[in-house]
């Protein structure tokens, strides 16, 4: 087991269905990972987290790619080297009174993305539901009006391509 610090165990309870937990790590990052977001699981300087901690910056990672655009990703960039709201609306050359919502914003979506993928594990591996991939992002999805949209002219009354897509 990995040496356990007070600041990594505060969140070693945690899951990303939390939007307050999802705002804290995003925030809390900057003081631990010396690599840029989105480019995999984050190294660590000074600190020794334990595993579970990693894993859970490994999970927003994956997330953040799955349900972000560059716009958005650049914005938590500037977060995680905690930077000022008022920093962050002049770089992006953004309304600073919008820095905090949009920051909102991205902590949802990743909240959303991580309950879609874990009704998606759940679908597949425990309930043992049909699947259908969407032919446009190949994703492999459980075949519910839940992930595709109904379409009466199709053989099996879904689209042929995933809600996701389809935005």
């Amino acid at each position: 087991m990995a040496y356990q610090t007070y600041k990594d165990t505060k969140y070693r309870q945690l899951v990303l269905s939390d939007v307050i937990v999802i705002k804290e790590l995003l925030t809390f990052r900057g003081s631990i990972d010396d690599t840029s977001l989105n480019q995999g699981a984050c190294a660590t300087n000074s600190l020794k987290l334990n595993t579970e901690v990693i894993s859970l910056f490994a999970d927003l990672d994956e997330l953040i790619k799955k349900s972000l655009n560059k716009e958005q990703i650049k914005l938590l960039h500037y977060i995680a080297k905690d930077y000022s709201y008022y920093t962050i609306g002049k770089i992006l050359e953004i309304p600073v009174k919008t820095v905090g919502s949009k920051f909102n914003t991205i902590c949802l979506r990743i909240k959303q993305e991580n309950d879609r993928q874990w009704r998606k594990a759940t679908y597949i591996n425990k309930l043992h539901l049909k699947t259908k991939s969407c032919s446009k992002c190949k994703d492999t999805l459980p075949a519910t009006d839940e992930f595709f949209s109904v379409n009466s002219s199709s053989k099996d009354l879904l689209h042929s391509q995933c809600k996701k897509c389809k935005k």
